[in-house]
């Protein structure tokens, strides 16, 4: 066999290999179109979120959140963040907003600490509107570095009764449904005790369904 041939049978094999690793594919797809509105149209389990009633005085929804500048320790207070605005409405001439989300910055000292009513959550709506169910989860736990001995997100009703505390050390906790009419509103209250200095983050998720029984999962 000659040099030129050898080199042609050697093309064609690797072209054939070629041709017997080429992958084929079977096509599918999905679109969509997603269609948002403003937070001045939101009703029912959109029209839900944190809120202070005494950062926006006058707002019809149970007077909570009153604590959410309050003193600690010298100089320091707690501060509170708010996010975007996903409902909002006008009542006695003024705009009222519930807020998606809130980051809440709380100094304290070595100890035990008890933050009473920092901020609320709730819901706006008529009578026609349907009854919701809000679960909260904890997504991130405050246990690191060891800071905290414990710490529970205690969670009451307008007129001060305890539904249900959220251990805040434990991930993936998560409370039963709370039920919320429309017009009604949760207070948020902080229960720590801190065995050393340091600074410790953690996150609660907070889940609103107009479906009974219906969790949702992690």
């Amino acid at each position: 066999m000659d040099r030129r041939t050898a080199a042609l049978l050697l093309v064609a094999v690797v072209a054939l290999a070629s041709v017997v690793n080429a992958t084929v594919f079977a096509y599918r797809w999905l679109s969509g179109t997603i269609n948002i509105a403003g937070p001045e149209e939101a009703s029912g389990a959109a029209c839900t979120g944190f809120y202070s009633a005494a950062d926006q005085q006058g707002i019809n929804l149970p007077i909570l959140g009153t604590n959410y500048d309050a003193p600690t320790y010298g100089l320091n207070t707690i501060t509170v963040e708010t996010g975007d605005v996903v409902c909002q409405w006008t009542y006695g001439g003024k705009t009222y907003y519930l807020y998606e989300s809130i980051a809440i910055t709380i100094p304290v000292t070595v100890g035990s600490w008890y933050i009473q009513d920092f901020y609320a959550f709730g819901y706006y709506g008529t009578e026609t509107d349907p009854t919701v169910y809000v679960y909260f989860r904890v997504e991130d736990d405050a246990t690191d570095g060891g800071y905290l001995n414990t710490t529970y997100l205690i969670i009451r009703d307008s007129g001060g009764t305890e539904i249900t505390r959220l251990n805040l050390l434990t991930l993936g906790s998560q409370t039963t449904a709370i039920r919320l009419s429309p017009g009604s509103g949760l207070r948020l209250d902080l229960y720590l005790d801190a065995a050393t200095s340091g600074t410790v983050s953690f996150k609660v998720g907070v889940y609103v369904t107009q479906e009974s029984g219906e969790a949702p999962r992690p």
